[in-house]
């Protein structure tokens, strides 16, 4: 097990920087950068064995990726990004025309473009928000006999809103919906069970909270969906014996990793690979409770400014996000380029400020941040 003291001293950053921008992407630590850098000498002084060990690693973070979500390493397929996942659901399915598909409307776009590129072949988006919480309510109301799928982010990017997916998925699998989730915004920070939530599908990239290189993430699907969707895309690392390259008859494997196409991102998978085992050794548990208790400190303290919270959610509905505001909202721009110029990391979104801090920052580093925006209010 790695305490929180001991993860800290692997980032660099700490202490050069405030940075509290994991929603946004994260800092490489020492170790996922040696792990790389390894990998990169296999490849400079032209190991024969090089593929090899790579095919290892790509494994090795199948088995990391399902242990973070509670599934099977075989319902696990790497992916570059959330997006490329959600393709593989939205140009997967036998779509009619008719068919109808219920979205949030603040979604990230990586959970909405694949589904509005349905739209020429007659399937129906619809967009739904009566507030800032995504709920089963808001859902259920919008249900007709043609809606296929509902998809939404465990946690929403602009609000930090985090969605309860169990309740929605019971709802979807009671009207014979599927329910999908784009989980980029927690995996990695908040303990994820997909066989409890019962979602069929999952997509996630690894730059953010798994604080891991671009290009690297995974798609999660249950079997009973997988055996739905078809291959817009075929590879030949998709089949039983990737190998095996004069094969040209053999079988697609029977887990998930059948929408892998081909040459992978090596380095990247070998980052990623480090940074969820850390992530794994910390404990998901651990981490995600510093994170309230820091963000709690921020929220906290956050009245003796001139801030002021943007969302206000109850104990079951909080993530790793917290949104906040200068009393007068035309300050933000200002108070983030003064922020920025501070060395201090964190997003300008949705018309307010965004922190997001991960298991190495410190409480110290959240009083540093209120005593600063103190001074700027």
């Amino acid at each position: 097990m790695i305490t929180q003291t001991q993860f800290r001293s692997y980032f660099d950053v700490a202490g050069q920087r405030l940075f509290l921008n994991h929603a946004a992407y994260a800092p490489l630590s020492r170790p996922v950068v040696q792990a790389i850098n390894n990998f990169f000498d296999h490849r400079q002084q032209g190991n024969p064995s090089q593929w090899s060990i790579a095919e290892e690693h790509m494994e090795g973070l199948r088995q990391n990726y399902g242990q973070l979500v509670g599934s099977p390493s075989e319902r696990i397929a790497l992916m570059a990004n959330t997006v490329t996942g959600i393709n593989v659901l939205a140009t997967g399915l036998n779509w009619q025309p008719g068919d109808h598909i219920l979205l949030y409307a603040d979604e990230f776009p990586a959970n909405v473009m694949p589904f509005l590129n349905l739209r020429e072949r007659g399937v129906e988006v619809e967009f739904l928000k009566q507030d800032e919480r995504v709920t089963p309510e808001l859902f259920e109301a919008a249900i007709r006999p043609q809606t296929r799928l509902i998809s939404v982010s465990s946690v929403q990017y602009l609000t930090g809103y985090h969605a309860d997916l169990k309740a929605l998925a019971e709802l979807c699998h009671s009207r014979d919906i599927l329910f999908s989730v784009d989980a980029i915004q927690s995996v990695g920070v908040i303990p994820t069970d997909v066989l409890d939530l019962g979602v069929d599908f999952m997509a996630v990239g690894g730059h953010k909270w798994m604080m891991s290189p671009l290009g690297t993430g995974f798609l999660y699907v249950t079997e009973a969906l997988q055996s739905q969707l078809k291959l817009t895309y075929r590879g030949y690392m998709g089949h039983v014996n990737p190998d095996d390259y004069g094969n040209f008859d053999q079988e697609l494997s029977p887990d998930a990793r059948r929408f892998e196409l081909g040459a992978f991102n090596a380095s990247g998978i070998v980052g990623a690979e480090k940074a969820t085992e850390l992530l794994l050794e910390c404990g998901l548990k651990k981490i995600f409770s510093h994170v309230r208790k820091l963000l709690n400190r921020f929220e906290t303290g956050l009245h003796k400014t001139s801030f002021e919270l943007m969302y206000d959610f109850s104990d079951t509905e909080v993530s790793g996000i917290c949104m906040f505001t200068h009393s007068d909202t035309s300050c933000n721009q200002s108070v983030f380029d003064e922020l920025l110029a501070a060395r201090v990391n964190i997003s300008l979104r949705g018309g307010g400020l965004r922190i997001a801090p991960h298991y190495y920052n410190t409480l110290d580093e959240i009083d540093q941040l209120l005593a600063i925006l103190k001074e700027l209010g």
